[in-house]
């Protein structure tokens, strides 16, 4: 009997991971491989290709009977009108990027009213009419924009082809993100500062965190490096790498890639001196769920919605949940989130973590916050149902014993009383039909102290004590001088699993089973280093040639001995880089290209050019080599491509020719609202200049600018494959680990 039974737990936990598995992507039942969808509507294909709203037909029965069920809307036209917008294609919206500094933002206003001004209110696609575009009225700043056309009416209407031209130029050049709209809700409600340290637990692929570390640049005067860090984590290491992409579009210092499952993201003790355990102002937990708020942009949905997708994420979302809570500081504020409408992966999980946390968390109340914002409040009850006969739960106790392996207490909804009175109403729910947008669930929580079995606890006592005290004992590596006990025990004896019994003991045989690795957590990164002492001789010829004035060298890193690159970091990056010396961490990628040898180039007396990423970073500090251009001998660039020194005005070619060969940078001045304040890295060469910037960002930047780049005799063309004009390509340190142009235009959508 007790081999039947084991055999009868382990298929119970297979088929659980099978329904987990399904919930988030992977093999379907029938083993067709179907869709990773995320909770920012954006997905990655893992094998088919996704159907279009003309191959789909937008009912589900299972679907409705199941909401209906959850009451989730309770009045009869209301659900009408719910499901009916949730059977149309998701308009088209974005956000103007505030990172990018006030006078590229007014510019990119400024376009953006010009755009405005020649467009029609209303457009008729295929018979249908459209309007244009409005503003999304709840976003801050006037920053956020919506537009009722689908993606396919760009390609139908030549009226809008300026309209789209202008949204991919400055998609590819950072100046704004492509987003659907109730992605953009999370971060506007964790109300970052630039100086906090905040981690986006499920980062990929990105347009959340982007708006997190626009935050973390708010205020900074122009020459500085921000003080606060976004680290942006995700599972699966091809997702990390299209986090650097859409990323490194905004080019900031102060941004960390890491790969790590988020139920399982490490506690860093970086030492005495560097204040102890790493633990986070702000947490964004925007995690892995069923994805039904996402039928408008993922249709294919419809057709493979099951209604046990919910209960079969609910687990890892707790674990993910109460791991944020754990490494979250007392006073700080986490967001929970999902693009689901299930309560089971939505309140279900909040009321467990805030049962869990035995007061240490609480339920923040933002419904004063953006009131243009329309929302539903969230739900006190809802049933528990079974997938295989469709019976109906209310309670725990009402589960049939064999049963209980796959439906747990935690999915079942908390007393009135308690519901209440930790304020589960609080929660927001945003619904297709309120605002035209998909569907989402978001929740503001607050640690008022620490965590029942708090991870790192002692850690966290003592760097307190020596906060407080004037003598302490300080120490420069992971493990505290005073003991012979690593961090890394404390924190596994500290952790639970949400999902199991009240337990904190772990058989040795489980143990064992959680040192294989599957291949995909497999690490093969080179550290981020401090820098060496030839690397700081060469900083000394850097900032002799350019001229740097107050640049803050203590803040550059390299990835090792042979690395053409350093990369400009936050403090709070160049901490984790000291005090993790047993790289805990696994760091993708940290902080900006600043700096990259000219090694194939030419003559320069300097052993680095800058990077056209970190351009408005460094070029504050350059008190040489920057030389200011004109509107129109800008297009001159653009057009020629390597134009003579003599095709500029007499001044400008003296100025040329006194320059050394090597890079210098341009800056654009005048009354052209398209091109004032922009700054490109550029080679000075023997007798011509070009540009040191992506061809594809080139190509772009000339049809926005509607310059016709032309091929002229003895002049090397942006489209000739014999061209050796250099380009400042986005990679890793790594550079094998470049994505397509195509993959940084779809993140960007």
């Amino acid at each position: 009997m007790v081999g039947k039974r084991k055999k009868s737990n382990n298929n119970n936990k297979r088929n659980n991971n099978r329904d987990r598995d399904a919930a988030a992507g992977g093999n379907n039942e029938d083993g067709q491989a179907v869709k990773k969808t995320r909770t920012d509507g954006t997905t990655w294909d893992k094998g088919t290709n996704p159907r279009t709203w003309s191959d789909i037909v937008a009912k589900n029965e299972q679907f409705e009977d199941y909401y209906k069920k959850m009451n989730i809307i309770t009045n009869e036209d209301e659900w009408k009108q719910f499901m009916e917008a949730l059977g149309k294609p998701l308009p088209t919206t974005f956000r103007i990027n505030t990172s990018i500094g006030e006078t590229m933002t007014q510019i990119v206003r400024d376009q953006l009213a010009q755009v405005i001004s020649k467009l029609p209110k209303e457009v008729e696609i295929d018979g249908q009419t459209f309007t244009t575009l409005s503003e999304i009225e709840w976003y801050p700043d006037h920053l956020g924009w919506h537009s009722s056309l689908p993606k396919k009416a760009f390609r139908k209407n030549t009226v809008l082809e300026e309209f789209h031209q202008f949204l991919m130029h400055h998609s590819e050049q950072g100046n704004l993100t492509r987003q659907e709209t109730v992605s953009m809700i999370p971060p506007v409600f964790m109300d970052v500062k630039p100086e906090h340290v905040v981690l986006d637990m499920c980062a990929a692929p990105g347009s959340k965190t982007t708006q997190l570390i626009e935050s973390i640049h708010q205020g900074l005067s122009e020459k500085s490096v921000p003080t606060g860090v976004v680290i942006a984590n995700d599972v699966d290491t091809n997702r990390c790498y299209m986090l650097v992409h859409q990323t490194a579009r905004l080019g900031s210092p102060a941004i960390v890639i890491t790969n790590h499952e988020a139920q399982h993201f490490p506690l860093l003790n970086l030492g005495a001196e560097l204040g102890g355990p790493l633990l986070f102002d702000r947490i964004l937990a925007d995690v892995p769920c069923s994805g039904d708020g996402t039928m408008r942009k993922n249709p294919d949905l419809w057709a493979r919605w099951k209604n046990h997708f919910g209960s079969a994420l609910h687990p890892l979302q707790l674990q993910i949940a109460v791991r944020a809570a754990n490494l979250l500081k007392v006073g700080g504020r986490m967001v929970y989130s999902t693009c689901s409408l299930n309560p089971i992966e939505n309140e279900a999980v909040v009321a467990a973590l805030i049962a869990r946390s035995e007061g240490s968390m609480r339920i923040v109340d933002v419904s004063a916050m953006h009131p243009a914002l329309k929302r539903a409040q969230g739900l006190h009850s809802w049933p528990v149902v079974d997938k295989e006969t469709g019976e109906l739960y209310s309670s725990w106790e009402s589960v049939a014993p064999t049963k209980k392996a796959r439906i747990h207490p935690s999915f079942f909804p908390p007393t009135k009383e308690f519901a209440e009175s930790i304020g589960l109403q609080n929660c927001m729910r945003v619904y297709p039909h309120l605002q035209d947008t998909g569907g989402f669930f978001i929740t503001v929580l607050e640690k008022v102290s620490e965590f029942p079995n708090q991870i790192g606890k002692r850690l966290i006592n003592q760097a307190a004590a020596n906060t407080s005290s004037t003598t302490t004992t300080t120490t420069t590596n992971n493990t505290e001088s005073t003991s012979t006990e690593s961090p890394v025990s404390e924190e596994s004896t500290a952790t639970e699993s949400p999902v199991a019994e009240e337990s904190t003991t772990t058989t040795t045989t489980e143990k064992k089973e959680k040192e294989k690795k599957p291949a995909y957590q497999k690490f093969f990164e080179e550290p981020f280093n401090l820098l060496s002492e030839q690397d700081r001789k060469d900083i000394g010829q850097v900032a002799d040639f350019y001229g740097l004035n107050e640049f803050p060298i203590d803040n550059l890193l390299t990835r090792s001995e042979k690395s053409a690159k350093l990369y400009l970091a936050s403090k709070p990056i160049m901490n984790i880089i000291k005090g993790d010396t047993q790289r805990r961490l696994k760091i993708i990628n940290a902080g900006l290209k600043s700096l990259q040898k000219h090694d194939g180039l030419g003559m320069m007396q300097c052993p680095y050019r800058v990077s056209q990423d970190a351009i408005n970073w460094v070029e504050p500090f350059m008190t040489k080599r920057v030389v200011e251009l004109s509107h129109e001998e800008l297009l001159l660039i653009i057009r020629v491509t390597e134009p003579m020194f003599t095709d500029f005005r007499p001044e400008l070619t003296k100025l040329f020719e006194s320059l050394d060969p090597g890079c210098f940078v341009i800056k654009i001045t005048g009354e052209d609202t398209h091109t004032r304040g922009m700054k490109f890295c550029v080679w000075r060469g023997k007798r011509s200049i070009h540009l040191l910037v992506q061809k594809q960002e080139i190509q772009s930047l000339a049809n926005i600018l509607k310059v016709k780049i032309e091929k002229q005799k003895g002049v090397r063309n942006h489209d000739d494959s014999s061209s050796t004009v250099v380009t400042d390509a986005v990679t890793t340190d790594n550079d094998q680990k470049t994505l397509t142009t195509t993959t940084l235009q779809t993140t960007a959508e």
